[in-house]
C-alpha cells in the first residue's frame, strides 16, 4: 500500500470518529436547545394567565391550536398540582402517528377556587432530527470523502511523479552500463534531498565497482602468467631422468598445488564476474540438447569410474540464460555428481519442463547440508575437490531466479533445480 493512501486511510479514520462523536454531540445540543425552548415558551404562558388572574380577577379565555394545547378545569384534589413539567405522546390522526409533546400542569387561584391548568406544546419529533442528523453528516462525509480521493489523485499524479520517476531510474540502474544519473529536479525539499543522496551514492558505489573490477582483472592476469609459467617448469622438471621417487613424489604435490591454484584462482573471478552481471547476453538455451553434449563429453571420466548413467529427457526444455552461464552450471553439476559418487555406483538425471534432477549414489555429506551450496565447503575429502563448484552453481541460479534443493535419501544425494514460471 503506498504510503500516501494509508496516510488518506488515517485522515478518514480521524474524520469518522470526530464525525461521529460530532454527530452525537450535535443530535444532545440541538435535543437540550428545543426542550429549553419549549419550556420558556410553557413558563411564560403561564405566567401570562397567572398576571391576568391577578390584574382582572377573572380566568383568561383559552385558545388551542396545532402545536399548542390549553385545557383548564376546576381542582378537585385536596392537595392540588402546584406545578408539573412532563413529557406525553398525543395521537395525531393527520400524521398517524404519535407526537411527541412538552406538557406543564400548574394551579391558578380565582375568587377562592383552585383551578388547574395543563398546557401541551409540541416538540420536534427527536427521530427525525437524528435521521436529518445523520443524513446531513453521511452526505459531509461523503463529500470528504471525494474531496480527499481527487486531492489524494492530484497529489499522487503531479506531486509524486518526481518521486515514481527517481524511483523507476534507479530500479533501472545498472553498474555494468553506468552513465550518471539523471534526476529530475523537484521543488520538494525532500525530493531534492533524496536525489542528491542517491547521486552520490551511485557514483561511490560505480567508483567502487570500477576500483574492485580493475583489482579483480589485474589479480587475475598477475596471478594466471606466474602459476603458468611455475607450472610448465614443474612439468620439464618432473620428466627429468635422475630424480628419486621421493623428489618425483613431492614435484607432482606441487604440480597438483598449482594446477588447484589456477582452477580456483579461474573460479572466484568467475564468481565475481557473475555477482557483477557482467554476462548480459541471454538466449533460449536448449537444455536437453546440452545436457546430452555435456554427458557425451564426460562420457570418458564416467566410463573410468565404472558409473552407470541413466538420462531421462521427457520433453525439450529451454531456458532463458547465458550461454556460456548455461554451460558452466550444467558441468558443474555433472562434474559434483560424478566426483562425489562411488566406484560401480549410478547417476540418474531428469530433466522436466519445471526442474531438473541429478541423482547419484555417493556416501552421506559430512556437516550441515544447508551449507551444501556456499563457497569452500566441500562435502568430502577429495582432494581434487575446489569446495567452490556448487557455489558457482547456486551464483547462477540466484542470477535467473532458479532454485537450488538438496536432499540425501537411501544412499542418493538428489540435487534438484526449480526453473521459475516464465521458463516453463
Amino acid at each position: 500500500m503506498r504510503i500516501l493512501t494509508k496516510t488518506s486511510l488515517y485522515y478518514l479514520l480521524v474524520s469518522f470518529i470526530v464525525f461521529l462523536m460530532g454527530g452525537i454531540a450535535y443530535y444532545n445540543i440541538m435535543q437540550g436547545e428545543i426542550y429549553d425552548e419549549v419550556d420558556d415558551q410553557l413558563f411564560t404562558d403561564k405566567e401570562n394567565i397567572l398576571t391576568y388572574i391577578r390584574r382582572t380577577n377573572q380566568l383568561p379565555h383559552v385558545t388551542s391550536g396545532v402545536t399548542e394545547t390549553i385545557l383548564v378545569k376546576e381542582a378537585t384534589n385536596s392537595t392540588p398540582v402546584l406545578e408539573s413539567l412532563t413529557d406525553t405522546l398525543i395521537y395525531s390522526s393527520y400524521d398517524e402517528e404519535e407526537i411527541p409533546y412538552r406538557r406543564l400542569t400548574f394551579t391558578a387561584y380565582q375568587d377562592g377556587k383552585a383551578y388547574q391548568y395543563t398546557i401541551m406544546k409540541s416538540v420536534m419529533d427527536f427521530d427525525d432530527l437524528f435521521e436529518s442528523t445523520v443524513f446531513a453528516l453521511g452526505w459531509t462525509f461523503l463529500m470528504l470523502l471525494i474531496g480527499l480521493v481527487a486531492v489524494n489523485y492530484s497529489i499522487n499524479k503531479y506531486t509524486w511523479r518526481n518521486f515514481y520517476d527517481t524511483l523507476g531510474k534507479v530500479k533501472k540502474y545498472s553498474l555494468s552500463q553506468h552513465g550518471p544519473l539523471q534526476l529530475k529536479k523537484s521543488e520538494t525539499t525532500e525530493f531534492q534531498e533524496l536525489n542528491k543522496v542517491l547521486k552520490a551514492m551511485t557514483d561511490k558505489i560505480h567508483s567502487d565497482y570500477l576500483n574492485l573490477k580493475e583489482f579483480t582483472e589485474n589479480v587475475s592476469h598477475e596471478i594466471q602468467t606466474p602459476l603458468a609459467i611455475v607450472n610448465s617448469k614443474l612439468e620439464l622438471f618432473m620428466q627429468s631422468d635422475n630424480l628419486t621417487s621421493t623428489q618425483a613424489k613431492l614435484l607432482e604435490d606441487m604440480h597438483n598445488s598449482v594446477s588447484r591454484l589456477a582452477r580456483l584462482n579461474k573460479s572466484l573471478i568467475l564468481l565475481t564476474r557473475i555477482g557483477n552481471q557482467e554476462f548480459k547476453e541471454n538466449e533460449d538455451v536448449a537444455l536437453h540438447d546440452l545436457l546430452t553434449e555435456q554427458t557425451e563429453q564426460l562420457q570418458e571420466m564416467i566410463e573410468m569410474r565404472g558409473l552407470t548413467l541413466s538420462l531421462n529427457l521427457t520433453a525439450p526444455v529451454y531456458v532463458r540464460m547465458n550461454r556460456g552461464l548455461a554451460e558452466i552450471l550444467v558441468s558443474n553439476l555433472l562434474i559434483n555428481a560424478i566426483q562425489h559418487n562411488q566406484l560401480n555406483g549410478s547417476i540418474t538425471i531428469t530433466l522436466e519442463p519445471e526442474k531438473l534432477c541429478l541423482q547419484n549414489t555417493g556416501e552421506a555429506l559430512q556437516g550441515a547440508t544447508e551449507n551444501f551450496f556456499s563457497r569452500f565447503v566441500s562435502g568430502s575429502n577429495k582432494p581434487g575437490s575446489l569446495g567452490i563448484g556448487l557455489a558457482l552453481v547456486s551464483k547462477i541460479c540466484s542470477v535467473y531466479t532458479i532454485h537450488p534443493t538438496y536432499t540425501y535419501h537411501n544412499g542418493l544425494h538428489i540435487l534438484c533445480l526449480l526453473f521459475p514460471l516464465k521458463s516453463r
